[in-house]
């Protein structure tokens, strides 16, 4: 058999092949995903057939590489702070501090408003500290747990938590994928942050009643009263419950305001929570080690009480971990093998008649590239952003409606990836099913006020920063 040629002249991909190989790669996560098969194990099949890809176009194996290591170097403080966060649910668990959260907050929340309170807290917790992973593991964790007293489902709870937690997220000055945007842009953070407020700001008030109605129309009103008290005893008998076991969940917030390093920061949070778990819970190193890398374990004889505390540890995001890896092997690969550039280049670019037009198509771009690299915010923000900032400037649009379009539709669309990292996350740290990605409302409502921006002109400037009209 002929020796394969591994310095074949390179092909650039044609309309029609970038087109199957795309449907191809989303066929196959899909296809492997809904027949039960590992997601990690799907999205690795998706690494097999990019790789394809680049075989097919002759792309040098070298240069595909680069891109892996140059991907991997760039994910590593994300993974770093993947494990600690890992380590801070199992300490806060064994420590109290989560279990306090749970004790207060079914002495005070009404199910009346469980629902959209979920909303408003995470969104509130993620506004402060700029992450959307550590408002789900904090506030998001305590809102699931009291849910589970109710009669509302804990999937609408957890898409209320996930709504609030990206809502935060994305109009938070200390988050990532903020800076990012406004970075890559070049738009300043804060009037990149005023362009989303036309956008964010109506979805949230849109979300917040959907949210309140849902919770109603759910909760009838009523707790069980019977199986609360069952819970804040059984939280009373194992642990030692103290107001002040919710100040390692406020020092994450104040690291984020201080604007502490996030490796740095998420490390002082994991060392104080450990102090505070060996006075308040007499727990002693050893075995809070031992949770911080497998996770809390305890046997309370409540069945309802266990799945409640038994969870976090490093070993918890492993998964995540070894997804997170493979799919960023995905988007290196993806992105070498060019197909990104040509469906927007000869396909999506060629439909912009008009600022409708080119919103749409930039949103739906963003998409595309997110459910590619399983939820790659950073890539699907940069890889748009270079595609189609020529577009915005030739078409007289401000810079401000492009970073805005990228949040609304890079950022937001992380969590509803069924084998996205950031759905991994959301479903290990709070131990649901992907059931709650049709109940993350504000999420599928932002891009609607996009496009109501488009049409209308509202919240869309020209170069000179001077408002569009219709």
């Amino acid at each position: 058999m002929k020796e394969f040629d591994m310095n074949q002249e390179r092909k650039e991909p044609t309309t029609l092949f970038a087109i199957v190989s795309f449907l191809v790669i989303i066929a196959v996560l899909i296809i492997m995903i809904n027949m039960g098969c590992n997601t990690t194990l799907s999205v690795f099949a998706g690494v097999i057939v990019s790789v394809i890809t680049t075989r097919l176009l002759n792309i040098p194996w070298n240069e595909v590489e680069r891109n892996i290591i140059k991907t991997a170097a760039e994910c590593m403080p994300t993974f770093l702070i993947v494990i600690m966060v890992g380590m801070l649910v199992g300490i806060w668990m064994a420590g109290g501090t989560v279990p306090t959260l749970m004790y207060y907050g079914m002495q005070v929340v009404s199910p009346k408003i469980l629902v959209p309170l979920a909303f408003v807290l995470c969104a509130l917790t993620s506004e402060f500290t700029g992450t959307s992973f550590g408002s789900v593991a904090t506030m998001g964790l305590a809102m699931v747990g009291i849910a589970s007293t109710t009669s509302i489902p804990v999937p609408l709870v957890v898409g209320a938590v996930v709504s609030g937690a990206w809502l935060g997220d994305k109009m938070s000055p200390l988050s990532d994928t903020t800076n990012l945007a406004s970075g890559v842009s070049k738009v300043p953070l804060y009037d990149h942050i005023h362009s989303m407020q036309y956008t964010t700001l109506p979805a949230a008030v849109v979300a917040l009643v959907l949210f309140t109605i849902a919770g109603l129309y759910y909760s009838g009103g009523s707790m069980d009263l019977a199986q609360q008290k069952l819970i804040m005893d059984t939280l009373s008998k194992h642990f030692t419950i103290n107001i002040l076991l919710i100040l390692p969940a406020i020092l994450v917030i104040l690291i984020s305001v201080f604007k502490l390093p996030s490796l740095l920061g998420m490390g002082l949070a994991v060392v104080v929570s450990a102090i505070f778990a060996m006075v308040f819970q007499g727990v002693n190193f050893v075995d809070l080690m031992n949770y911080a890398f497998n996770g809390f374990s305890i046997e309370t004889g409540v069945s309802i009480v266990d799945p409640m505390l038994n969870r976090g540890g490093v070993l918890s995001m492993s998964e995540l971990l070894v997804t997170f890896m493979v799919a960023s092997v995905m988007g290196a690969v993806i992105m070498s093998s060019g197909i990104l550039d040509v469906l927007a280049k000869n396909v999506l670019l060629k439909f912009i008649k008009n600022r409708t037009v080119l919103v749409f198509v930039t949103l739906v771009y963003c998409y595309i590239v997110n459910f590619l690299t399983a939820g790659g915010q950073t890539v699907s923000i940069i890889v748009t952003e270079q595609t189609f900032e020529s577009t915005y400037e030739d078409m007289n649009i401000s810079r401000k409606v492009l970073s805005r379009t990228l949040e609304d539709s890079g950022t937001l669309s992380a969590p509803i990836v069924p084998w996205g990292v950031a759905t991994i996350y959301v479903m290990g740290v709070l131990g649901c099913s992907t059931a709650y990605i049709p109940y993350a409302w504000f999420i599928f409502i932002v891009p609607v006020f996009s496009m109501i921006c488009a049409i209308t002109g509202i919240g869309v400037w020209d170069k000179e920063e001077k408002p569009v009209r219709k």
